[in-house]
């Protein structure tokens, strides 16, 4: 029997319990029983695998998400940028452009994710005396929605993340689960035909088994008295 690693995947290793329960299923007594409990081991995988890969998913569309906020982010401090021109062409003497975006807009709109955020509060400080100012009240307030939107969808990736990792080490476990299964039901099949234990090697996948020709059936002893 070949014996899985815990870096061989989940798909090797449902490829190998399915084969297993498909050999065992009617053979005899202990064979009827490794099938079920086989069986219950590849569900727990199967479902642990395709939670593990809905989580990724969802991280997937969380990840967009952070971008769409980003960009939302990105436009709220254009049209600040705007507004102070605004504020300059009505009153050149306020210089509110220079004063609100001293290097331009490239310092606030080249940090990504998480860094984007961090230069927020000195933007804050540098606007809090032209918030007043025509239209820029509006920008202000919609600059804060985008940073909240923001924040909140980096949370969300992080959980997303967070879940990922959960349903990974889950399907670990489960593929722990199957390897174990496969360690008893060997182990119990060389003692049931303890006369010829090699005849328990046919109920486990072979490297090349699909390539194998038809071996003769596997006839289980009979119950001693």
């Amino acid at each position: 029997m070949r014996r899985l690693r815990d870096n061989d995947g989940s798909t090797t290793h449902r490829r190998h319990i399915r084969f297993h329960m498909a050999r065992c299923k009617g053979a005899g007594t202990l064979h009827d029983i490794l099938h079920s409990e086989a069986g219950a081991v590849y569900a727990v995988l199967r479902a642990a695998e395709r939670a593990r890969e809905d989580a990724e998913d969802a991280g997937v569309e969380a990840a967009a998400l952070v971008t769409r906020a980003e960009e939302s982010l990105e436009n709220a401090i254009r049209d600040i940028d705007a507004e102070a021109k605004k504020l300059d062409r009505a009153e050149p003497t306020l210089m509110a452009q220079s004063t609100i975006l001293p290097g331009g807009l490239t310092p606030i709109l080249d940090p990504e994710g998480a860094a984007q955020l961090d230069v927020l509060p000195a933007l804050g400080v540098r606007l809090a005396p032209f918030k007043a100012s025509g239209a820029m009240k509006d920008a202000v307030a919609a600059l804060e929605n985008a940073e909240a939107g923001m924040r909140a969808a980096l949370a969300a990736a992080a959980a997303a993340a967070a879940e990922v990792e959960r349903r990974f080490a889950e399907e670990l476990g489960a593929r722990r689960a199957v390897r174990e299964q496969l360690e008893s039901a060997h182990g119990r099949l060389r003692d049931l035909y303890k006369a010829r234990p090699a005849l328990a090697e046919r109920f486990f996948l072979k490297e090349k088994e699909s390539s194998r020709a038809k071996s003769a059936p596997v006839t289980p002893p009979a119950p001693t008295a």
